[in-house]
């Protein structure tokens, strides 16, 4: 793998440094009109970690701030979640805190450029990221639309992620990006290790493993090993993980609001905000999105149907291999599971798209994922009466510009913008002289 990240790292290094650049004049844009949260928090923790060790996990975000010394100034507002999530202790897992407890020691220095620090070490990771995407990508990546698309995509995915977020999917995604890279290699065991780790990043790489344990299923074990970077915290040193548990297990909670415009429970209970206690209503055009996304399935689900002919001859194991593709493309339903889902997280599955071995099968995953993302947005405007009336002033609250927040926006689609189509112009240049020298020598012409 490492020599593989080394000549594709050559390979692309034009574009990469163009890529760095891009990002590193974002950090400053972004963080002039965006309250970039979860940055913050992280970088608080990463320094309590220092001091409170993995008891930071039974604090929340106010218990926290108030603890540390004043002059760090973390209880400004702006390091801690808003009060209607007051009661919620640190849940990301133990890779993602100590990912941001070594940032902060390797740059010590509370008010200052830390948090610039951590946006760049970001970026470092997101750019890594599009050179494993280029890796498993392979001569797609010159061939083929969807694959350049995908690149595309997740240039601008990683780009606000990274620079405009400081969020730790960049990590998450860095992590099970490498273990796909190194399944293509036929190293399960390695694979299966840093999939742990991405899962102790964050939770949704988990979805790759039911398939890494049908190829491999002993491999599980160094899954487990390297689940032990969070057991032991748990068990022996006082980590409590119940606000993490609690997001996972979709729970009320985690949080009273519902944030997820494509959730069929705002049907049956669509909270009533401002109410004390909460009280809740009927809201029938909560289940229009799912409806759509039903509708869009029973049309395209037919092509990931296995025939009858595939399953014959064959163990059970290889049975339930043969099933996934319609085990990948069903994946994105989960979204319509939980309570919380934020814009961003319909990208989260975007990289299990190396998991098919067709492209017909990639290309309608594709689809697939750019529906969900239109149903998300229909799903703001069918209930729109309760995301006015609280989810949505609350998230439009991060952005602390005002209308200038479009300017810096604009800016910064305009620079992806520019680098996307340069390197998608040389792309297709380069493919279509490739084409042209196969042309001539189909005519027998001798090519210098």
């Amino acid at each position: 793998m490492l020599t593989a990240i080394s000549y594709k790292i050559y390979e692309m290094r034009k574009y990469l440094v163009l890529s760095l650049l891009i990002s590193i004049i974002a950090i400053p844009i972004a963080d002039s009109f965006v309250i970039e949260r979860d940055r913050n928090r992280n970088e608080m923790y990463g320094e309590a970690f220092w001091i409170y060790g993995f008891g930071i996990y039974n604090m929340t975000d106010s218990q926290l701030a108030n603890a540390l010394p004043p002059e760090w100034g973390f209880n400004d507002g702006l390091h801690t979640l808003p009060d209607y999530l007051g009661n919620i202790t640190y849940e990301y897992p133990v890779f993602g805190l100590i990912f941001f407890a070594i940032a902060v020691w390797l740059y010590p220095g509370v008010g200052g450029l830390q948090h610039w620090w951590l946006n760049f070490l970001l970026i470092l990771v997101f750019n890594l990221n599009l050179v494993l995407v280029a890796i498993l990508l392979r001569d797609k990546i010159y061939k083929v639309p969807w694959a350049r698309l995908l690149f595309g995509g997740y240039f601008v995915y990683g780009l606000i992620m990274s620079a405009g977020g400081g969020k730790n999917e960049p990590i998450a995604d860095c992590l099970m990006l490498m273990a796909l890279v190194l399944r293509k290699e036929g190293q399960m065991g390695k694979a299966m290790f840093t999939l742990g780790l991405a899962v102790q990043a964050k939770i949704y790489p988990a979805v790759i493993f039911p398939i890494l344990f049908l190829e491999a299923p002993i491999s599980a074990v160094w899954f487990l090993v390297s689940t032990l970077l969070t057991v032991i915290p748990f068990a022996f040193l006082g980590a409590n993980f119940g606000s993490l548990i609690s997001h996972f297990l979709n729970t009320a909670s985690y949080s009273s609001y519902i944030v997820n415009p494509m959730y069929p429970g705002l049907f049956f209970a669509t909270p009533n905000l401002g109410t004390d206690p909460l009280t809740y209503y009927m809201w029938p055009p909560a289940l229009v999105p799912l409806f759509i996304y039903i509708t869009f399935m029973a049309y395209t689900i037919p092509l990931y149907l296995p025939s009858r002919q595939q399953f014959q001859g064959k163990t059970i194991v290889q049975k339930l291999l043969v099933l996934k593709p319609l085990y990948v493309y069903l994946l994105p339903a989960i979204l319509f599971l939980y309570r919380w889902v934020m814009p961003w997280y319909l990208f989260w599955l975007g990289i299990t798209i190396f998991l098919f071995d067709d492209d017909n099968q990639a290309i309608g995953y594709l689809k697939q994922l750019t529906v969900v993302g239109m149903v998300y947005t229909y799903g703001l405007l069918c209930n729109g009466p309760y995301f006015l009336g609280g989810p949505l002033p609350d998230f439009m609250g991060n952005f602390t510009s005002g209308w200038y927040t479009l300017l810096g926006l604009s800016l910064m689609v305009g620079l992806t913008a520019l680098s996307y189509f340069a390197w998608k112009w040389t792309f297709e240049r380069r493919e279509q002289k490739a084409r042209f020298i196969r042309e001539a020598e189909a005519r027998g012409e001798l090519v210098i």
